[in-house]
């Protein structure tokens, strides 16, 4: 994980909640492009949800350029938490990806052929880099948490979005 800058401000996107299955109190919604993270084949897992709102957009360009996908965590409901145990990204997107963190957590990663654990605590505000190919996971601390984490996908993957876009 490295660190590259910080944030403040309100909430940044109006999401629909959808209960993900691997992480059954986490609230999840995708932007520009989506996945089912736990499908396969990896060309399978895509789905193309409503584009973000314009400042969103223009956020994920300023931060991480020429991103092709949000995944947004979090709420400040009882029973919903961006806590998410051990586990590593699906295959169609690169390692490399960005993270706004607003809320606070632990965020955990362990390098490879390593017993390692590598351990950081997000404040609000935090924007890192992480590698989703990483074994990792993320304990929720605050009662209200949001994290955006904007990727990008294979370029193997590139030509079905193109005609999904086009159809």
């Amino acid at each position: 994980m490295k660190i590259i800058g910080s944030i403040s401000g309100q909430n940044l996107a109006d999401a629909t909640e959808v209960h993900s299955t691997y992480a059954p109190k986490r609230v999840e919604s995708w932007f520009r492009l989506g996945s089912n993270l736990q499908s396969l084949p990896a060309e399978k897992a895509l789905i193309f949800p409503a584009p973000p709102h314009g400042r969103v957009t223009s956020l994920g360009d300023r931060l991480f350029p020429h991103w092709h996908s949000l995944l947004v965590c979090g709420g400040n409901q009882p029973d919903t938490s961006t806590t998410i145990s051990w586990h590593r990204d699906h295959g169609h997107f690169h390692g490399l990806s960005l993270m706004l963190n607003l809320g606070e957590a632990i965020y955990k990663e362990q390098p490879r052929n390593s017993n390692l654990v590598m351990e950081a605590r997000l404040t609000d505000g935090l924007i890192v880099l992480i590698d989703t190919k990483l074994l990792h996971s993320a304990e929720q601390l605050s009662t209200t948490r949001y994290n955006f984490t904007f990727r990008k996908i294979k370029q193997q993957y590139l030509p079905k979005i193109t005609a999904e876009i086009a159809a």
